[in-house]
C-alpha cells in the first residue's frame, strides 16, 4: 500500500514538473518561430524594443500575480494606470507638483498604493467578492482618468522623466527593463524569504486555517492589493515616460495581458501558487505573441480572441497539474 502511494506521489511530482516547464517551452518555441519568420527579430533594435514593451506588462503581471496567489482578483490595472497616469501628470504639469520632478515620481507610487487600498478595504474589511469589488472600482478610475484634465492627453515632450521610459544604460538595455527586473527581484525575495511572502501563500492555499492561527488576513489582504496598486503606479509611470504624455486610453491591453502572463507563468487560479520566475517568462511570451502577430500581419481584433485561448490552456495545464489519480 505504501509502495503504491510513493509510485502515485513521484508520478505526481513527475507530472507537476512537466507541466511547470511548458512556458519555458513556449518561450523557446515563439523565439525559433519569430526568428524563422523576419530576420529582423534578432536585430539589437528589435530586442531592445521587446524589452520597452515588456517592462509595464510585466510590472502589472506581478502585481496581478500577487492578486491571484491569495485567491483574488484586480480588474483595476488597466484604467487605473490610465487614471494614476493622468493625476500624475495633470498635477505635474499644473498642480502642485509642477516642475518637481521627485514629486512626480513619487505621485504614482502614491496614487498606486492608494487605490490598492480602497480595493483591499473593500475586499478585506467590508468582505464584497474580489471580481465585484475591482469591478466597480474599474468603472471608477476609468470615469477619473476621462474627468482628469478634461479628457484630453497632457504632453510631456521635453520632460527630465522621459529619462525613465526613454533611456537606456549603455545605450542597449532600457531603464524601464532594469526596473522590470528590480520589481522581480524584490517580490521574489518578499515571497520567498519574509512573513509577508509566507502568509500571501497561506491566505490562497487556506485562509480559514491560518485565521485560526491568529494571523490578521484582513491586514494582509491590503497589503496585496496595495503592493498590486503600486505595481500599477510603477507601470504607468513606465507608460506615460516612455510615450510622452498622459492619456485616458493609454491603457492598452494591459489588463489582459497581465492576468495572461501570470497565468502562463503557472499562478493557479485557485490561489496559493504563482512564482516571480514564472510570470517574469509569462510576460515576455505576451509581448512575443503580440510581435508574432504583427508580423503574420494578422487583426488586432484576433489577438485578443488568441491571448482569450491562451488563458484558458493555461487555466487547463492547472487544472490537470491539480488532478488526482482515482483508484
Amino acid at each position: 500500500m505504501g509502495s503504491d502511494a510513493g509510485l502515485l506521489g513521484s508520478a505526481n511530482l513527475r507530472r507537476r514538473s512537466l507541466l511547470s516547464a511548458i512556458p519555458l517551452f513556449m518561450l523557446i518555441a515563439l523565439v525559433i518561430m519569430l526568428s524563422l519568420l523576419s530576420r529582423e527579430f534578432l536585430r539589437l533594435v528589435t530586442l531592445i524594443n521587446l524589452m520597452q514593451q515588456v517592462a509595464p506588462i510585466g510590472i502589472v503581471a506581478v502585481g496581478a500575480m500577487l492578486c491571484i496567489i491569495i485567491g483574488g482578483i484586480d480588474f483595476t490595472s488597466g484604467h487605473g494606470l490610465a487614471m494614476i497616469g493622468m493625476a500624475a501628470s495633470f498635477f505635474y504639469v499644473s498642480g502642485p507638483f509642477v516642475g518637481s520632478l521627485p514629486m512626480f515620481i513619487l505621485s504614482f507610487v502614491v496614487f498606486g498604493a492608494l487605490l490598492g487600498l480602497v480595493n483591499g478595504f473593500l475586499i478585506a474589511k467590508l468582505n464584497i467578492l474580489p471580481f465585484i469589488a475591482t469591478l466597480a472600482m474599474m468603472s471608477l478610475v476609468q470615469g477619473l482618468s476621462l474627468y482628469i484634465n478634461g479628457g484630453t492627453m497632457i504632453l510631456l515632450v521635453g520632460s527630465p522623466v522621459l529619462g525613465v521610459g526613454q533611456g537606456r544604460i549603455g545605450g542597449v538595455v532600457p531603464v524601464s527593463f532594469l526596473i522590470f527586473l528590480a520589481v522581480c527581484v524584490l517580490a521574489g525575495i518578499m515571497l520567498r524569504h519574509t512573513k509577508l511572502g509566507v502568509y500571501i501563500y497561506a491566505i490562497g492555499g487556506n485562509e480559514t486555517a491560518l485565521w485560526y492561527t491568529g494571523v490578521k488576513v484582513q491586514h494582509y489582504k491590503i497589503m496585496v492589493y496595495m503592493l498590486a496598486g503600486i505595481c500599477t503606479g510603477i507601470a504607468a509611470l513606465l507608460t506615460v515616460s516612455t510615450i510622452a504624455m498622459a492619456t485616458p486610453s493609454m491603457f492598452g491591453t494591459t489588463l489582459i495581458d497581465a492576468i495572461a502572463a501570470a497565468c502562463i507563468g503557472g499562478t493557479s487560479m485557485r490561489g496559493g501558487k504563482g512564482t516571480v520566475f514564472g510570470t517574469f517568462i509569462g510576460a515576455i511570451i505576451i509581448v512575443l505573441i503580440n510581435t508574432a502577430f504583427i508580423y503574420l500581419n494578422i487583426q488586432s481584433a484576433m489577438q485578443d480572441v488568441f491571448k482569450g485561448i491562451v488563458i484558458l490552456f493555461a487555466v487547463t495545464v492547472d487544472a490537470v497539474a491539480n488532478m488526482k489519480y482515482n483508484k
